[in-house]
């Protein structure tokens, strides 16, 4: 196998997209114990920086030190900016999302859990409500932590799943640190309703990692891990419909790490061992798509999830997507044609230097968005979620490439600290937009600038974290005055609700009289909530026509308001 053994061969073996082991050679954390420095029996007649260098390779060695350090950063960045969200109340789809689920009940809500192909509304939303709802009812925060605790959870699940597929931790790094928390998408952490996106997305990054990890090991799928990998991606369905796209980023990731074909007895093959697992998960994907859009009770019946197939309506929501994810939408909106040249060039890119990982994301940031792009008016925010990993991903290979190259050429590192300095001072500033950030970034490039190529490599990645995050900081001061009035409303009901202090006895009828809502079914549904009483039979003036004997019948009249409400009769009044 070579002086570097079983696995160097694993590493540049050209059936894998990343190492087992992964070595981040470009980032200069891969250690060797033969260095340009020489052996550890020279160690002595170093100079300083070459000392320096080796302990900080030799650190760089140890991978679960190192990953648990960087998760670590990553999970208190995003921890940063989503405890604010622990103050935020209910809004009002929560109300008829939790109504939802308590209506039938949590045994037929969780059977369909089972059923995951029946019409039954984003069936994993009842296994985060009904606990939830059962032991804190309508307070808010916990259902908060809850939901920052999934979005904390997926960090070190898309860092690994980002580090088995580029090999480079820095690569991962960078990926991860664009993803975790991005301002225009916010609602994903200060937005309830929002949780089947949060869901949806825990389950997809496990089912893609855990497939993966599995893969780049070199090694096929048994039956007891192809149910696991199975159960993922049902849990990812039942939480929303954006995980449809699973099999197909499977099946495009096998076809771009197998060989060439032969002839058809080695298609054969491949297909028996490697495109197993994808097709499974396509007849279970055929199976849930049949039945959420046939039915009474399916969602295509509705205009807001009805599809608009058309080549207009699918660029036109795709430019408004990636808008979004550049910080140009509401303000600015990308033209047809410069998202079509944004695509071809990462597909060149990608094709051009031969690397997989980029490939991937090149179809990825095409397929994945597919289940939206079709539907009128265009979802944005939380639902980029998914999308949102591919472009991340290409942004951190991308950096990952240009600090690579920079690092090669002897003329900018250890020649040239002007340069350095230069380049620093652009980052900065374009990240900041202050004159003090180009400072900053000027000084940490012409620094960066004099180290040794894999140190700075380190320093380089570091500059980019710290202006992405300087950006996302910025970016994040703009949105976050929206989120302090967020459900006022739907509160003031509960608590208006609250303040009767009313129990009505089982079997009681109950008429809503005014509606704060509008139009809307808000006040049942708090109503039902707030009593937790399946008995009850609650009617809402301008929603039920009522006949005069059920009239003189109802036990309870309840005037209702905003801020207020007043027992207009009741059977001891």
């Amino acid at each position: 196998m070579g002086q570097h053994g079983p696995r160097a061969s694993m590493i540049y073996s050209p059936q894998s997209f990343g190492s087992a082991m992964p070595t981040d050679a470009k980032s200069g954390l891969q250690f060797q114990a033969q260095s340009s420095h020489g052996s550890y029996s020279n160690f002595r007649f170093m100079d300083d920086r070459k000392k320096s260098e080796l302990h900080f390779k030799e650190f760089c060695r140890r991978p679960t030190v190192l990953n648990a350090i960087l998760i670590s950063v990553l999970v208190l960045y995003f921890l940063h900016f989503a405890l604010p969200s622990l103050s935020v109340r209910f809004n009002d789809d929560e109300m008829t999302n939790i109504w939802f689920y308590w209506f039938p009940g949590a045994l037929k809500s969780l059977w369909a859990n089972i059923c995951f192909w029946t019409p039954f509304y984003r069936l994993g939303g009842a296994l985060y409500y009904l606990p939830l709802y059962h032991f804190f009812a309508l307070n808010p925060q916990p259902y908060r932590v809850v939901q920052i605790s999934i979005l904390a959870a997926s960090i070190p699940i898309i860092y690994y799943l980002s580090l088995s597929l580029a090999s480079s931790r820095s690569v991962a790094f960078l990926a991860v640190l664009a993803l975790c928390y991005h301002a225009r998408l916010a609602n994903l952490v200060f937005v309830g309703s929002f949780i089947y996106d949060v869901l949806c997305g825990f389950f997809y990054f496990a089912a893609l990692a855990y497939y993966i990890h599995i893969r780049e090991a070199e090694g096929h799928l048994h039956p007891r891990q192809l149910c696991g990998f199975l159960a993922l991606y049902v849990c990812a369905l039942n939480c929303k419909e954006m995980a449809v796209t699973l099999p197909v980023i499977v099946l495009i990731y096998e076809l771009l790490k197998c060989p060439r074909w032969a002839d058809w007895k080695h298609f054969g093959r491949w297909a028996r061992s490697s495109a197993v697992t994808p097709l499974v998960a396509g007849l279970l994907t055929a199976l849930y798509i049949y039945g959420k859009t046939h039915g009474p009770r399916s969602l295509v019946r509705f205009d807001a999830y009805r599809p608009r197939y058309s080549w207009s309506t699918f660029v036109t929501t795709n430019t408004q997507f990636v808008s979004e994810l550049f910080y140009r939408f509401p303000h600015h909106v990308i033209s047809y044609t410069a998202l079509l040249v944004l695509w071809a060039l990462v597909f060149i890119y990608a094709f051009l230097r031969r690397d997989r990982v980029l490939q991937l994301m090149a179809f990825w940031v095409v397929v994945v968005p597919l289940p939206i792009a079709f539907i009128v008016p265009i979802r944005g925010g939380a639902c980029l979620y998914l999308l949102l990993f591919g472009w991340a991903m290409i942004f951190a290979k991308l950096a990952s490439d240009l600090i690579t190259l920079i690092s090669k050429s002897s003329i900018l590192i250890g020649q040239n600290a002007g340069v350095g300095a230069a380049i620093g001072a652009i980052i900065g500033g374009t990240a900041t937009g202050r004159v003090r950030g180009a400072a900053i970034g000027a000084a940490a490039g012409a620094a960066a600038a004099k180290m040794p190529p894999s140190i700075f490599r380190i320093a380089a990645a570091f500059i980019v974290a710290f202006s992405l995050a300087s950006f996302t900081q910025r970016e994040n001061q703009r949105v976050k005055r929206r989120w302090p009035n967020l459900g006022q409303k739907t509160s003031h009901v509960i608590q208006a609700f609250r303040s009767l202090d009313l129990h009505p006895a089982p079997g009681s009828t109950i008429l809503l009289t005014g509606n704060p809502f509008g139009e809307e079914w808000y006040p049942l549904f708090i109503a039902s909530l707030v009593w937790n009483d399946h008995s009850l039979r609650i009617w809402l003036e301008d929603k039920h026509q009522l006949t005069p004997r059920q009239l003189a019948n109802v036990n309870y009249v309840i005037s209702l308001s905003e801020f207020q409400a007043e027992i207009v009769r009741a059977p001891e009044l």
